[in-house]
């Protein structure tokens, strides 16, 4: 039911470094006919994305022994140092983990990863209202989701609204410019279940096309994300300020249910569900929230990366589903009347609002 743009990747050869054979040689192991070439460096950096702990080396694995013996060459004969035994149990450890990692590897890892990244590098610094020069934000992709975080310069995630709206171009008369997508992960969410959605206010959209008997928009919105979220019926009802009948409205229009229970049975399968683009996610709490959050930051990402490289855009920060371009005025009014922005690879458009946050 859900919308999928992925493949899974297969493994020709899985190339064993020396740190994890037991007689301390490189070690090619032949797993099919055809697909990529995976060694355990890049296997390890497609866990860290996930929030997986690395797989440990010989090393790492007995440290203690090592750092006693002050054993720091990478050619080691585990074998004769451990013993018989020991190895076994490494290898009973890592045949484990590499099963568990090569099983997850998609066209996400391949495809996708790399061209979201892109959006994130060689950001254009800006300044703040008293004229100090901003350190521009390095961006981590990693977590349970994929949500995006800031490891290292200044960290516009947690700054405040009014603080961003003070910011200002360090070019003479530019200005800075939000491209933001409207609720983006309720707008995606019904997109990638089939669902048309003919109001780019997709709260107004829902209150009509479900008859809804809600207070007001702010309250409607709530609801919905409580919905999304997870949140019990009790909770979700409380919020919307309504009975159980326009609950049951916005979860069957939602498919709720469906959806939940589809992604349940995936995880039950292999302790993993897939976003849209096939980033794998290993958690099954909140799990229809984390498939919507996580397949967000990708579509955001892509879909801005789209856009700033059909303009030439140079791109200041973001803060989840907001970029800020750096702009000249003959810029600014070639995009100031864009209402949406298109995706090539789910091929899905949400509708996003261009707005002046510098004089």
């Amino acid at each position: 039911m859900l919308k999928r743009n992925f493949d899974k990747i297969k493994t020709k050869n899985l190339i064993l470094p020396s740190e994890y054979n037991r007689k301390g040689n490189q070690k090619i192991i032949a797993l099919s006919n055809d697909g990529v070439d995976l060694d355990i460096c890049k296997i390890n950096t497609y866990r860290t994305i996930s929030n997986l702990d690395k797989i440990k080396d010989y090393r790492l694995y007995f440290d203690r022994f090592c750092e006693e013996l002050n054993i720091t060459e990478r050619r080691v004969r585990w074998d004769l140092l451990v013993g018989k035994k020991k190895c076994d149990n490494f290898d009973k450890i890592l045949l484990k983990d590499l099963r568990f990692s090569i099983d997850k590897v998609t066209t996400y890892h391949t495809e996708i990863l790399p061209k979201r990244s892109v959006l994130y590098q060689n950001l254009t610094q800006i300044k703040d209202s008293k004229g100090t020069d901003l350190e521009v934000p390095v961006y981590s992709h990693a977590g349970v989701t994929g949500r995006t975080t800031i490891k290292k310069g200044f960290n516009y995630l947690t700054s405040k609204k009014e603080f961003r709206k003070s910011c200002k171009s360090k070019t003479d008369g530019n200005i800075l410019v939000s491209i933001d997508f409207k609720a983006c992960e309720p707008n995606l969410f019904l997109r990638s279940i089939g669902r048309e959605v003919s109001n780019p206010d997709i709260y107004e959209y829902l209150s009509s096309e479900l008859d809804l008997d809600v207070k007001d928009r702010s309250t409607l919105k709530r609801g919905i994300l409580s919905v999304l979220y997870g949140a019990s019926d009790s909770t979700s009802s409380r919020i919307l300020g309504s009975n159980k009948k326009t609950l049951d409205k916005i979860k069957e229009f939602f498919k709720i249910e469906e959806i939940e229970a589809e992604l349940k049975e995936e995880f039950s399968k292999s302790d993993t569900i897939y976003n849209l683009y096939g980033r794998p996610i290993h958690s099954d709490k909140s799990i229809l929230n984390k498939w919507i959050q996580s397949s967000a930051v990708d579509f955001c990402s892509l879909a801005f990366l789209n856009f700033v490289e059909e303009f030439n855009l140079d791109v200041c920060y973001l803060v989840h589903d907001d970029m800020v371009v750096d702009v000249d005025q003959e810029m600014y009014e070639k995009i100031k009347d864009v209402k949406e922005l298109y995706e090539p690879i789910s091929k899905l458009t949400l509708p996003v609002e261009v707005t002046k946050i510098s004089a």
